[in-house]
């Protein structure tokens, strides 16, 4: 199985070879405890944050309270990224944040939180819908892993059939559109089945992601990511992950008002 976050972190090290310890210091770090429900239709998120600054600024979310310290500031991120952590994540992606990339569409979205939070769940849906357009006397299987409310309203009015799955206690068995949340231990399995899967950037923190892409190539599932984890890591999931499309929203994200940006990253395939 390819070991994603060592393929990432090999590619940014060579990417940054030339570059000094100071260029790639540790600037800043900080932790957030966020709740946030843009609907009262919408799941209430629940996660801690990492920020990290060096080239740019870069995120990992994560489900329980990491410790950050003095210590690390001023440290080269090379040695950060070295082994996987969720703060690894958060400094890679801020690596990635100051490299180039070549987004094949940009968004920018505005406005309230709940306004771009729609916007948001409408790009996710038209690029999956792209990927595998319902035809007349075909209704495609669709999983959303790590729910998204609207993601799923989007699927269900488009035509598909729905599963969903989420590793957050306070989401499973819950109904969103008509589609019963099932725990994340079953998410292979409808990846697998499913013509269709659009999963969260979570899943590199949540060490999921390696078996999701094994289970799509098994199951011949076209795989898009919505990412604010990661979000600097999209070109390079798509590159060398395997991923179809990725949805990356680079900080500020959509859960603060203003402006916010959605970087959408597409592999190339010989089948189009």
């Amino acid at each position: 199985m390819n070991d994603i976050y060592a393929t990432i972190r090999d590619s940014v090290l060579d990417r940054t070879a030339d570059l000094s310890p100071e260029d790639l210091r540790i600037r800043g770090l900080w932790r957030v405890h966020g709740l946030f429900q843009p609907s009262p239709s919408e799941r209430c998120f629940d996660h801690y944050f990492l920020l990290a600054l060096t080239l740019g600024q870069g995120c990992c979310y994560s489900v329980a309270e990491t410790d950050i310290g003095r210590e690390m500031i001023g440290k080269d991120a090379r040695d950060i990224i070295a082994s996987k952590s969720e703060i690894g994540v958060a400094v890679m992606d801020s690596i990635l944040a100051g490299l180039p990339r070549t987004p094949h569409s940009v968004y920018t979205v505005t406005g309230s939180p709940l306004q771009k939070a729609k916007e948001r769940a409408g790009i996710i849906v038209d690029e999956a819908v792209a990927l595998t357009k319902p035809r007349a006397g075909c209704r495609p299987k669709a999983v959303n892993v790590g729910v998204v409310g609207m993601v799923i309203d989007g699927l269900v009015t488009a035509g598909y059939q729905v599963a969903a799955t989420d590793l957050d206690p306070e989401v499973v068995g819950r109904e969103f559109s008509g589609v019963r949340v099932e725990h994340g231990d079953v998410t292979c399995e409808r990846v697998a089945e499913a013509d269709l899967a659009i999963v969260t950037g979570m899943t590199m923190a949540t060490n999921t992601l390696e078996d999701i892409v094994e289970a799509a190539k098994a199951g011949g599932t076209r795989l898009v990511m919505f990412a604010e984890t990661g979000a600097n890591l999209a070109e390079e999931y798509c590159r060398s992950a395997g991923l179809d499309t990725v949805a990356a929203e680079t900080f500020p994200f959509y859960i603060f008002q203003g402006t916010s940006t959605i970087e959408v990253f597409r592999r190339e395939r010989a089948d189009g």
